[in-house]
């Protein structure tokens, strides 16, 4: 298996591209996306994907919309880096390509956990919100609830939303609505 070998003054998309497995790439840092997330977490990622599925699939019913919605493993290639958020919205098809999603996506949603909970709640978010990630959806299973954080005309995340299992979540600018933990299946 091909690691990641110290390198200063910091590895490369060249590098990344060299690696087994899975890696994200923050700043010239590498930080191993393995082992898998648990069960709950992907549990939670498959409930959350078809509470936004449907919300989208019922936008473009209406509307025509063109949002697609994307699960890890998709990467995202931003100038600090390759990121793997848990999933992903991308309205401009112009942002798809052979290897992932070029550019920022509209909607990032990152499940926190024990081991990656700190980099999704800074350095990631500083990542998006440098990108242009409009909406950034933070979910804390242990506390059963989300954070929804929205990119101020100033270029600065605020919270707009905290949002309870069982409570109604409007994203992508107010466009789409799902129940959170719609029927229990996403209660961890």
């Amino acid at each position: 298996m091909s690691l990641p070998e110290l390198k200063h003054p910091g590895y490369t998309l060249e590098d990344w591209q060299s690696w087994e497995g899975r890696w994200e790439l923050i700043h010239g840092e590498a930080y191993a996306m393995t082992p898998s997330p648990s069960l709950a977490h992907q549990s939670l990622s498959s409930s959350l994907h078809v509470a936004i599925g449907k919300a989208l699939q019922e936008t473009k019913r209406r509307s025509g919309g063109h949002c697609q919605l994307f699960s890890a493993p998709t990467d995202v290639f931003l100038e600090t880096g390759v990121l793997i958020p848990d999933l992903l919205v991308v309205c401009d098809p112009a942002k798809l390509s052979e290897r992932g999603v070029e550019g920022a996506p509209d909607l990032v949603v990152e499940i926190l956990s024990p081991s990656t909970g700190q980099k999704d709640l800074t350095t990631k978010r500083w990542c998006y919100e440098a990108a242009g990630v409009p909406e950034y959806l933070l979910v804390y299973p242990e506390e059963r609830r989300t954070e929804l954080l929205v990119l101020g005309a100033n270029g600065i995340y605020q919270t707009v939303a905290r949002v309870e299992w069982g409570g109604n979540l409007r994203l992508l600018g107010g466009k789409l609505e799902i129940t959170l933990g719609e029927g229990g299946e996403s209660l961890p």
